[in-house]
């Protein structure tokens, strides 16, 4: 089954996925999913409108539900938030979207373990098998880049989400690298894919 995902039916697993998740999480955390999750589709979106060859409901769709494992997890210390939420949207029968709770975290289907120390082992082990075949493609893309954009409630320059990451997971540079120049790489592309500069056009400072 691979049934078109719409934004209204989106918006309803989204809220599903956010109740659950407020018997597990504190009042903040909830608030920083919704700004996180919601903003995403939002910066998404614009973008897209901007291009010639993608949906905007497509990538508004995509960037609401990247994060959709991370409602059914207290924590991620034992679990890949990508594999719960790949998982429960192909059981709902959305496997075009389920791919981006993969695709949105890692900056290449052959990425180095040693660059996502944070995530459990054997998470990232099932994330590379069901990614070997995978091409990203610009929906996988635009999520990745627009996930680069926020840091707690707030909407941020690539550097200082990175500045941010590395602080809460006390990561040295080297961990994160390929990721940020994978990142500033996403904004230059899309800047030119969409005729203006992408922090301009999201008012980012």
């Amino acid at each position: 089954m691979n049934q078109y995902l719409t934004k209204q039916k989106a918006e309803k697993i989204w809220q599903k996925g956010l109740d659950n998740a407020r018997s597990l999480w504190t009042e903040q955390a909830c608030k920083e999913y919704i700004f996180h999750t919601k903003g995403i589709a939002a910066c998404c979106q614009k973008i897209a409108v901007l291009t010639t060859d993608l949906d905007s409901d497509r990538t508004y769709v995509s960037g609401l539900l990247h994060d959709y494992g991370k409602c059914f997890l207290k924590n991620q210390k034992y679990f890949f938030h990508g594999q719960i939420g790949y998982e429960k949207l192909t059981e709902l029968g959305y496997p075009q979207i389920a791919r981006i709770c993969l695709t949105h975290t890692f900056y290449a289907p052959d990425f180095d373990f040693s660059h996502f120390t944070s995530y459990p082992y054997d998470g990232l082990v099932w994330a590379k098998k069901q990614m070997q075949e995978m091409i990203f493609d610009d929906y996988d893309k635009i999520v990745q880049l627009c996930d680069m954009f926020f840091e707690g409630t707030a909407v941020v320059s690539i550097e200082k989400r990175f500045a941010g990451i590395q602080k809460r997971y006390d990561l040295n540079w080297n961990v994160l690298e390929n990721s940020y120049h994978n990142a500033i790489k996403l904004k230059e592309y899309f800047s030119r894919k969409c005729g203006t500069d992408v922090y301009e056009l999201l008012e980012i400072k």
